[in-house]
Order: C-alpha cells, then sequence, then structure tokens
C-alpha cells in the first residue's frame, strides 16, 4: 500500500490510485480500514462513489455489518460488480426476502456464465475461467444456504448437511480460489444466525 500511498501524493486526482490501495487492504483484510479509507475518499470525491462502493459493500458483509451493506448498496444501486452482487444477495437472505434474493440470484448467475462462456474459447481457459467457476460455487452454497434458513430446516449444524468440507476439498487447494468462499460461509453464518 505504500506504493500507493505516494502516488495518491504524487497524483490525487487519479482514481486508479485509490483503488489499489483499498484493495490492497481489503486482501490484507484491513476490512474496518477499507470501510473508513473509502469513506473518507467519498466524502471529498462523491463522483466515485460508483468505483469505490464495491469494496465498502464487500467490507461491510464480510464484518456482518448489515445496516452498512444496506446503507451503502442504497448509495449506488446501479453498479453491478461481484462483491455488490455478494452483498445483495446476503442481505436479501438477511431480511428474508425470499423473492429478492431469488430474483437477484438469477441475474448474478447469468452474469457469471457469459464470461465463463467467453473464457472457454481462449488460450488458458481453465485458469482464466476458474474464478467464475469458484464464483458459481459460492453462488450454489448461498443458495442452499438460504434455502435452508428460509425453510427454517436448519438441523445441528448446516456445515454438515451442505456437505461444506467435501464441496472445499473440490476447489483448487490455494488461498485465492477458497478465501472467497470461506468469506461468504462465515456471512452465512452469521446471517443465519449461528
Amino acid at each position: 500500500t505504500a506504493c500507493y500511498d505516494r502516488a495518491i501524493q504524487l497524483k490525487p486526482e487519479e482514481i486508479v490510485h485509490y483503488n489499489g490501495v483499498v484493495k490492497s487492504m481489503l486482501g490484507l483484510g484491513q476490512l474496518s480500514t477499507v470501510i473508513t479509507q473509502v469513506n473518507g475518499v467519498l466524502n471529498s470525491r462523491p463522483e466515485w462513489t460508483a468505483e469505490l462502493n464495491t469494496y465498502r459493500v464487500e467490507a461491510a458483509w464480510k464484518l456482518s455489518q448489515w445496516d452498512l451493506v444496506e446503507e451503502y448498496l442504497s448509495a449506488d444501486k446501479k453498479s453491478t460488480t461481484w462483491s455488490i452482487r455478494l452483498g445483495q444477495l446476503l442481505l436479501s437472505s438477511k431480511k428474508k426476502d425470499r423473492d429478492r434474493f431469488y430474483d437477484t440470484l438469477k441475474v448474478v448467475r447469468a452474469e457469471q456464465i457469459v464470461p465463463l462462456s467467453a473464457a472457454s474459447f481462449e488460450r488458458g481457459s481453465y485458469q482464466r475461467g476458474y474464478e467464475y467457476i469458484v464464483r458459481l460455487h459460492m453462488l450454489c452454497e448461498l443458495e442452499h444456504s438460504v434455502k435452508m434458513v428460509l425453510d427454517k430446516s436448519l438441523g445441528d449444524s448446516p456445515a454438515d448437511f451442505l456437505n461444506w468440507q467435501a464441496r472445499l476439498e473440490m476447489t483448487q487447494n490455494s488461498y485465492r480460489a477458497r478465501e472467497p468462499i470461506l468469506a461468504v460461509r462465515r456471512a452465512l453464518l452469521t446471517v443465519s444466525n449461528r
């Protein structure tokens, strides 16, 4: 982040530097700092909301700060980034809004299929498309978990019922593949009050 901080000092009007520093902090798990940083930047540059809001939405749902997720989602209703979409899905499940959840899920699935299809025609398609496969994996787990919450069919352990361990073992054994899945699972456990 030090390089981005220096770049911001030299060219404070370049949003790409703010994107870089916030993305780095998000990757390091500095979630509260991400929210503080983005809020500070948007205080002086509200026109950057569409570009930076996705980071604070992701940080808020990872922290299970559902009131902030709702506030940030209402600040930019047009964005369709992956983090925004996950925030919408998780918030709908938290509110037990079945219709909105399934309507959004349908759209988000379609948004992942298009780039996955495009990647399949390119060289190195497996690696290029794996990100979207992981996202579809996450959507599947999200759907099954939310179905259990909405139907109130939770047993002793949702992780056992959903076979989370076996599903995780099917993914690449890498931080990049598994961390997003585990982050959504943590959020799902707070949504279901577990």
